[in-house]
């Protein structure tokens, strides 16, 4: 009993990344109702707006632009080496009907897409963000759900991008750090 004494004693401290964190949520959900205003068969909750938005209010602000820049830049690797890869598995899946087959033809394609993306990554020095290109990649090539790729690119990206854009603004321009001025 003492320790939840001392525990609920010790809750951690609500600050302002914790606020921001939150607002870049609410503020990203309801750029994208929007959006859906164009494009009503959109899904609701924006997953990525949300996760990006959260995941770039960091703790200053110079840190949100460059990181912000890394992960749109990591994105856009992924998905410029991923589609080509599901193509090219959507192809040779079609050789054959064979389930074990279909699904060697799959983990290899993954494989060789990872090991692609991380290099271009790499390559593009988005060093801090080649597993996060990587990881894309994977959600790319195993999301046999979606049935046009292209579209889910686009959304992914586009979701990306406003949820950095919505931390940027909140982080950067409207509440920017104490002692820091709110950049152009």
């Amino acid at each position: 009993m003492k320790r939840i004494q001392e525990r609920l004693t010790h809750l951690p401290h609500i600050g302002m990344r914790k606020i921001k964190s939150v607002l870049a949520i609410f503020v990203g959900f309801w750029i994208w109702q929007l959006i859906r205003l164009l494009a009503p068969s959109l899904e609701v909750h924006p997953i990525y707006i949300y996760i990006y938005g959260l995941l770039e209010v960091r703790e200053s602000s110079e840190k949100t632009i460059n990181f912000g820049k890394l992960r749109v830049k990591s994105t856009i690797v992924a998905l410029l080496v991923g589609l080509p890869m599901l193509v090219l598995c959507d192809l040779l899946r079609g050789l054959t009907s064979v389930e074990w087959v279909r699904i060697a033809i799959e983990v290899g394609v993954v494989l060789v897409g990872v090991l692609l993306v991380l290099c271009v990554a790499e390559l593009v020095e988005c060093k801090s963000f080649c597993g996060l290109a990587a990881a894309i990649v994977i959600i790319l090539l195993i999301s046999h759900t979606i049935n046009e790729p292209l579209i889910y690119a686009v959304l992914r990206s586009s979701q990306t991008v406003i949820g950095v854009s919505v931390a940027w603004l909140i982080n950067v321009k409207l509440f920017p750090y104490p002692g820091k001025k709110a950049t152009e």
